[in-house]
């Protein structure tokens, strides 16, 4: 038994400094789960062990110091140029922020009051839907989007152009009792009123979808009104999935292979073309929205030049790691504590990978 132990530990100790940890972030400000205190405290942590924070373009081109880590941040809001940027550059560290170019308009004009990103997203995408135009002040603008690039502490990705959703199944999962907040409901319904019917979703690079015309919520929702409401939660899922098999036909297109490939590919070539007309850099690496991924978009985006995908699934990597799946740590609720002994299990190449498959 004390063999066995003997040679844990030298496992453990074999793989310390091998991890490369990967964190990920969204929103800092006060009312987000990272405050600007607790985002500092973190980058003091990074300090106080001699990290080395570099950009993921940087990753793939091996510029791989010893103590190597990367602070990440997905879809680019205004706090990141507000408050984040401010820190990194008094720590002179590096991020990387991946974009979603429907939300980004070319400069700001006065002050901005920082929302929660659910109501950021939410009325942008209410305004798409209205005008066909997302552009918000909750997210960064391009001039200080440059601003940060050209100071090079911040490299700048892809993360699609809307970060939105697509139905994947017609398998009934009950009503909306009122409007959804969600803004993946939004973009998929419209305007949202009780009784319209629920259906599973993904994000768009998830591979084939399904496509509803949004005049059959109406025409679900009448026959609610009439048949269902009242009745319990088991007989309204199985007699609306019944009346949906039997009338959603005409209103439905399911999409070919071909069909998620043109859409897909039509999406990342805009949100790609978007970001280095912009900046003049070069995109060549995609974090999936919400982590989706789809093993046949792997190889379609990557014939449109991706080295890399970032996903949300936990864990570390090494100093040559598996591009098609890059994992990270996203910080919702990370004490100073929390995020010490995330960076030791990132660091460490044997625990690192260990916590990834048990998460």
């Amino acid at each position: 038994m004390i063999y066995i132990l003997i040679i844990v530990v030298l496992a453990v100790i074999i793989f310390i400094g091998k991890g490369i940890p990967v964190f990920l972030y969204h929103q800092v400000n006060s009312l987000s789960n990272i405050t600007p205190e607790l985002f500092e405290e973190h980058l003091k942590i990074l300090k106080s062990k001699k990290m080395n924070t570099i950009t993921v373009s940087e990753y793939g081109r091996k510029e791989t110091p010893k103590n190597s880590v990367l602070i990440t941040f997905d879809d680019g809001y205004y706090d990141n140029y507000k408050i984040v940027f401010p820190l990194l550059k008094k720590y002179n560290m590096k991020a990387t922020i991946f974009l979603n170019t429907l939300y980004i308009g070319e400069r700001r004009w006065g002050e901005t009051k920082i929302e929660k990103n659910g109501i950021a997203n939410y009325n942008a995408i209410k305004k798409y839907n209205a005008l066909n135009d997302g552009v918000t002040e909750q997210y960064m603008t391009w001039a200080e989007i440059k601003e940060m690039y050209e100071s090079g502490l911040v490299d700048f990705q892809a993360h699609s152009h809307k970060h939105m959703a697509i139905f994947k199944k017609l398998e009934f999962q009950g009503v909306f009792e009122k409007d959804s907040m969600d803004c993946t409901d939004v973009f998929l319904y419209g305007d949202i009123e009780e009784g319209f019917p629920k259906f599973p979703k993904r994000g768009e690079y998830s591979g084939k979808g399904i496509i509803i015309n949004r005049e059959f919520f109406k025409k679900f929702q009448e026959y609610y009104f009439k048949n269902l409401k009242g009745k319990s939660e088991k007989e309204i899922l199985s007699l609306g999935q019944e009346y949906i098999d039997k009338h959603i036909e005409p209103y439905v297109m399911i999409e070919t292979e071909e069909d998620a490939e043109f859409r897909i590919k039509d999406e990342f070539i805009l949100n790609k073309t978007i970001i280095e007309g912009k900046l003049n850099n070069k995109v060549e690496y995609f974090c999936w929205p919400w982590g989706h991924r789809d093993k046949k978009v792997v190889e379609l985006l990557k014939n449109l030049g991706v080295k890399g995908f970032i996903t949300t699934k936990k864990g570390t990597n090494s100093y040559s790691p598996n591009w098609n799946m890059i994992r990270r740590i996203e910080l919702r609720k990370f004490t100073p504590e929390k995020f010490k002994i995330n960076l030791m299990v990132g660091r460490n190449l044997l625990i690192g990978k260990i916590y990834g498959w048990l998460s």
